[in-house]
């Protein structure tokens, strides 16, 4: 409860109140669970746990996964995310402001910084299965 407390920023009181409440309606059938109940609050449970969901480039579109799959991914595969990505910011006039503060508000540079974000963890994924001496082969198995 600490971790969605502090993701929902409320109390952990006030917390484990709402899931017992909503807990109890479910079971007294005035509330139904449902798939998007679910993935709600999966993600916030992703999140508060620090496995975040990262937005990136490739050579067909922007892709979404979660910051626990970019390790389980292949390191040509995340080389070429990291450089797709990078080109992608690259390309943007704006990329000299993605490390300033974003606005209150409406950020019209969000998915930039997602995208910054992503590769900036690719690039630190990288960097330590080369200090480590690892490196997942296209097969996926540490080499």
């Amino acid at each position: 409860m600490d971790q969605v407390s502090k993701a929902l920023e409320i109390s952990e009181q006030e917390a484990s109140r709402l899931y017992q409440q909503f807990e109890d309606r479910i079971a007294s059938g005035d509330a139904m669970e449902n798939e998007i109940d679910r993935n709600l609050w999966e993600d916030v449970y992703n999140d508060s746990v620090g496995n975040e969901k990262i937005t990136f480039v490739r050579d067909n579109g922007f892709y979404h996964c979660r910051r626990a799959d970019l390790d389980k991914m292949d390191s040509p595969a995340l080389m070429a995310i990291f450089e797709t990505s990078k080109k992608f910011l690259d390309f943007d006039m704006y990329r000299r402001y993605l490390d300033s503060k974003p606005p209150v508000g409406y950020d019209p540079m969000a998915m930039q910084r997602q995208i910054k974000r992503a590769v900036d963890l690719i690039e630190q994924v990288l960097k330590q299965r080369w200090v480590s001496g690892e490196s997942k082969g296209i097969d996926g198995e540490s080499r």
